[in-house]
This record gives C-alpha cells, sequence and structure tokens, in this order.
C-alpha cells in the first residue's frame, strides 16, 4: 500500500513539475502586475493552470476506467463493476474541477481577484456569455450526470462512455484551435488527439490499477495492446495534422517557446512508442508468470510517469501563444471544376477516426473466423471507401458553396454507403466473432433494436434528414460549423443505416419483416428521394451556407442537385428491389439460417 501510494505521488509530482516548468518557459504564467491595471492576482494565475491539469487527469481517468469495464474486461467480471464504481468518483473529481475552473476564468477575464470576486457572486453569471466559461459549464453538467448513472444496475456500459468522452470536448473547441486560421482541421484533430489521448492513457492507467493483480490480465493486455496501437497512430497523425495548422513553416519548431514546446512534447511520444514495443515484446504474451507481471507493473509505472510529464506538458502548451499561422481555411473558395471532386483533397483527422474503427474491426472479425464471403468484405470497404471519397475529397470544401456537391455528398451518406455496408453483414460477422462473454458482451439490448426498428421509426428515419436539411434552417446552420457538419453528416449515415438495415435483410432482425413490408419501406424510401430531387428542381432558391464559389450560379445548381437526388440513388435502390424480388437460392437460405443461428 506504501509503494503504491508513493508511486501514485511521484507520478503526479512529475506531472505538476513539468506543467510549472512549460507555464515558466511557454510564457503562459504573469508574473509581474502592471502598476494601475487590475490583475486577478497569484491564486488565479497559478491555479488555473493547476485546475485544467486536474480537469484532464480526471477527464482521462473516467474515460479510461469506462474504457476498462464496457470494452476490455470480460462481461460480468468483478473487475468491470469496480471500473465502473471508480468512474463515477472521477466523474465527480471532473465536475469539481470543472465548478473551479469556471470560477478562476471568470476571475482571469473580469480581472478580480478570486476572494473579491465571490464576495460578489452577481458577477460569477458574467461567465455565462463567454464561449470558455460556456464550455466548463458544459463540463460541469455532463460530469454531475455522469457520476450518477455509474451506480445504476444495468445501465448501458456505452452510454456511460460516449457521456466521458463528450466531457472533455467543450474546452477544445473554445482552446487554440477555435482561433487557428484553418478551424476545422485544427478542431478535428484535436478532438482526435484528446480522445486518442484518454483512450490510451486512461486505458493503462485503469488496466495497471485494477488488473495488475487479477487472473484476467492475461486476457486484458493483449485487448488493450491492440487498442493503444490505435491510439499512438491516433495521437501521432491528429498532433502532425495540428502542429501543420498552428506553424507557418518548420523553423518555428525551434525558433518559439511554443515550437520547442511541442517538441518536447513529441519527444515524449516518442519515448512511449519505446515503452509500447517493449510492453507488445516482454510483457503482453506472457502475464500469467510472476516475474513477468512485475515487470508489466514497472513498465507500466515507467510509462504513466511519462504520460504525466505529457499532460503537463499539453496544458502549459495550451497556455502559450502559438505562432501566426500562414494555413489560413477563410479565403475565397477558389473556382470550382468537376475535377476537383477527385483532385482536392482535405484531411479530417475525426473522420479518419471514425472510419478507421469500423474498418479495423471488420478486419478483426474476419480474421477470427474460418471462413467469410469475400463479397461481404467488399462491399463493406466499399461503403467506407465512398464515405471517405465524400468526406475527404473535393465534396468536403466544395459541398457548401456547389449546391450539387452537396446533393452527392448527401446521397453517398444516407443512400449508396448505407446500402453497401448493409449489404457487409456486420450484425452477422459481429455474432459470429464474439461471445457473450467477450470484452463486447452482448451485441445491445434487444428491447432497444425491437422499438427502432418500428416501422413508424423507418420511415421517419428515412425522411427526417431531407426534411430537417431542406425544410428548416438546418442546412445554413450545418455548412457553417465543424461540429453541426459533422453531426449532420453522422445523422444522414445513421438513418441510412438504420433504414436499409431492415431493408436489406441480409443480417438477422429482431423483428419479422416480409418481403412485402421491405418492398413497401423501399418504396417510401424511393417516393422521399423523387420528392426531395423535385421540390429542388422546382421549388424557390434555398439560401446558401456559406458565400458561393466564384461563377456559381446558385439557381441552376440547385436545380441541378435536384436531378441528382432522381437520378443517383436509383442503381443501389434497383438492387435492393431485385434482390426482394429474387427467390434466394438454397446455399443463400441455408446461410441465412446459419446466421440467425448466429
Amino acid at each position: 500500500m506504501k509503494a503504491r501510494t508513493s508511486t501514485t505521488v511521484a507520478i503526479a509530482a512529475a506531472g505538476l513539475i513539468t506543467l510549472v516548468a512549460a507555464l515558466q518557459f511557454g510564457g503562459g504564467m504573469i508574473e509581474t502586475e502592471i502598476p494601475g491595471l487590475p490583475s486577478a492576482g497569484p491564486l488565479t494565475n497559478w491555479g488555473l493552470p493547476v485546475a485544467r491539469f486536474w480537469m484532464d487527469v480526471c477527464a482521462v481517468a473516467c474515460i479510461g476506467t469506462l474504457l476498462a469495464a464496457v470494452v476490455l474486461a470480460p462481461s460480468g467480471s468483478p473487475e468491470s463493476s469496480a471500473c465502473t464504481r471508480a468512474a463515477g468518483w472521477w466523474a465527480l473529481g471532473l465536475a469539481a474541477g470543472a465548478a473551479v475552473s469556471y470560477v478562476l476564468t471568470v476571475s482571469s477575464m473580469i480581472p478580480m481577484p478570486v476572494a473579491n470576486l465571490l464576495a460578489f457572486p452577481d458577477l460569477l453569471g458574467f461567465g455565462a456569455s463567454i464561449p470558455q466559461t460556456q464550455a466548463l459549464l458544459i463540463v460541469l453538467a455532463t460530469a454531475t450526470v455522469l457520476a450518477p448513472i455509474t451506480i445504476v444496475p444495468r445501465f448501458p456500459g456505452w452510454i456511460r462512455l460516449a457521456l466521458a468522452a463528450f466531457a472533455i470536448l467543450p474546452p477544445a473547441y473554445v482552446g487554440h484551435a477555435a482561433s487557428s486560421g484553418a478551424h476545422d482541421v485544427a478542431v478535428s484533430a484535436m478532438v482526435s488527439h484528446l480522445l486518442g489521448v484518454s483512450a490510451w492513457v486512461g486505458g493503462l492507467a485503469a488496466v495497471l490499477v485494477h488488473f495488475r493483480r487479477s487472473e484476467r490480465l492475461a486476457t486484458v493486455l493483449p485487448r488493450f495492446s491492440t487498442i493503444a496501437l490505435c491510439c499512438f497512430a491516433a495521437v501521432a497523425l491528429s498532433g502532425l495534422v495540428g502542429a501543420w495548422v498552428r506553424l507557418s513553416t518548420p523553423a518555428d519548431l525551434w525558433q518559439t517557446s511554443y515550437g520547442l514546446l511541442l517538441l518536447a512534447k513529441t519527444a515524449t511520444l516518442g519515448l512511449l512508442a519505446w515503452f509500447g514495443q517493449n510492453h507488445r515484446r516482454r510483457t503482453v504474451l506472457g502475464t500469467a508468470e510472476r516475474s513477468v507481471r512485475h515487470t508489466f507493473v514497472r513498465l507500466a509505472a515507467g510509462e504513466v510517469t511519462v504520460m504525466a510529464v505529457a499532460m503537463g506538458l499539453a496544458v502549459g502548451l495550451s497556455t502559450t501563444p502559438p505562432p501566426v499561422s500562414g494555413h489560413e481555411s477563410a479565403a475565397p473558395p477558389p473556382s470550382f471544376t468537376p475535377i476537383a471532386l477527385i483532385t482536392e483533397f482535405r484531411l479530417d483527422p475525426t473522420v479518419l477516426l471514425l472510419l478507421a474503427l469500423p474498418a479495423i474491426g471488420y478486419l478483426i472479425g474476419v480474421r477470427r473466423l474460418s471462413s467469410w464471403p469475400a463479397g461481404r468484405t467488399l462491399s463493406w470497404y466499399a461503403g467506407l471507401a465512398l464515405i471517405a471519397l465524400v468526406l475527404f475529397g473535393g465534396g468536403a470544401g466544395y459541398a457548401g458553396t456547389v449546391p450539387y456537391v452537396h446533393a452527392v455528398q448527401h446521397v453517398v451518406l444516407s443512400v449508396i454507403a448505407p446500402v453497401l455496408l448493409c449489404l457487409g453483414a456486420p450484425i452477422t460477422l459481429a455474432a459470429q466473432a464474439t461471445t457473450a462473454a467477450s470484452q463486447y458482451g452482448h451485441l445491445g439490448s434487444r428491447m432497444l433494436a425491437w422499438r427502432i426498428t418500428h416501422p413508424a421509426v423507418l420511415l421517419v428515419a428515412g425522411a427526417l434528414p431531407g426534411i430537417l436539411l431542406y425544410g428548416t434552417a438546418w442546412l445554413p446552420w450545418s455548412l457553417s460549423d465543424w461540429a453541426a457538419r459533422l453531426a449532420t453528416q453522422a445523422l444522414f449515415v445513421c438513418s441510412g443505416l438504420l433504414v436499409f438495415w431492415v431493408v436489406a435483410g441480409v443480417d438477422p432482425l429482431p423483428r419479422a419483416f416480409p418481403a412485402t413490408a421491405r418492398a413497401w419501406l423501399l418504396a417510401a424510401v424511393a417516393v422521399g428521394q423523387l420528392g426531395l430531387g423535385a421540390a429542388l428542381m422546382l421549388g424557390p432558391q434555398l439560401a446558401p451556407g456559406r458565400p458561393p464559389s466564384p461563377g456559381v450560379d446558385l439557381l441552376a445548381d440547385q436545380r441541378l442537385a435536384g436531378a441528382v437526388f432522381l437520378l443517383l440513388p436509383l442503381l443501389p435502390l434497383a438492387v435492393l428491389a431485385v434482390r426482394l424480388t429474387g427467390r434466394p437460392s438454397g446455399r443463400a437460405r441455408a446461410a441465412l439460417r446459419t446466421d440467425a443461428l448466429a
């Protein structure tokens, strides 16, 4: 117990010492007061970065323990319950850190010492109108909701994990990334970076604390090793993109304080890669032996210490003014040409991470089975490739300024890609590749699946994206903000997946859907696409979300967008219609029975 306490103190001290050094070096700390000007005082100047460091520690620990409970620990194990309970305490710590950070941030912005601020409580409401403090209020509310639901029995673990992941994001949305020239890319890189770091650091800490003496360590550690490798790739890529956005030239790396701190953080990433290589070579496959287990504990403790140093550097880096970036995205869009849909490229790290997860997961599932139809695999990856094409290619840059490009993106995300993904039979693959005792537990609540596949829900899901986008003020809002655009794209894909999961009928369904009912649902989807296309071709001009590209006739392009909605979905819908009208062969019927049993 004493050794454990001393190790924890040493790790925390390493992070705090690094934080103080980074603040001093980067100029994030105000040491002297200017006569005649108000000052928040040393308590705010020193307390605010420490409170942010505490928030980061609590958020990372909360995400890590929930990741261990939901993904790493075998379903129903005592360690899973212990991790969930620990996550509740970390959520309380995050809520407390957000409350303290709110007070200190308001004190810093007024500026006014904390004691004077608390003497006039009405001034605390000033923070409700500032983006930085609004983000802290969102964190406070999310953590306050998360803490009690960790003790609610039979509450879906993935919802807890999603709430914990969301709680760490609002401050990033109003930090350095928000003021960067390439705002969308910078915010996306920061979001990917935070999620990757949280899963990696928090997951390792959870394994070290809750599983180091458990007989299940031999099962949990290989699982975490795979996740850690993916997180390392996500952190490295998002860090590279973030550095490219914030630095004007490579010389800024060694000529500015921000660049030098960035190099120091990169060095910690390299050191962590060395730790990971040692884990995979020396401990991952041999933790059943006592000597190997001791080696794992020592390596993991050293790795967590380096991670604490990296977190201290990250907080110091967030308070260090970055050099003025030369990569501006606010410039007028260039003239559009159809070839630009293929030649243009704009990487979004968050979308790349979201696409990599199903790509890797499907590949792992296929490798676990002795046989799996190649056509299903091809269909799955073709769907992911199409999503990547319209979100990384020219469609990502011109969707907000050229109406028919946005229509192509809409149809691909809501119809073509979901059809291909559903034909890949991912639920069947998951059912055959996992068991009830695996780290994934049950694939989901049967009652929830029963409810969301109700015919009324399916009809609403099929019509909702088009009605929201072109019948309300959703379109300009979704094109003006990165988070709104990402949420809209996710709505397209998820609604399409839900509808075509039922229509395709490749995977076993939670309720009986005869071919006639699926045909009527397919007909309703087709009518919705035709109606949307006709409305765009015959209706008035819609308000653009952004200034149009040079030479673009918005009304003419809107008519062309209507033609896209009329023609582009025909091929995938026709393929599904043929599947519904054709009678399956004896081999296909046997495969369906096997899938249903799985």
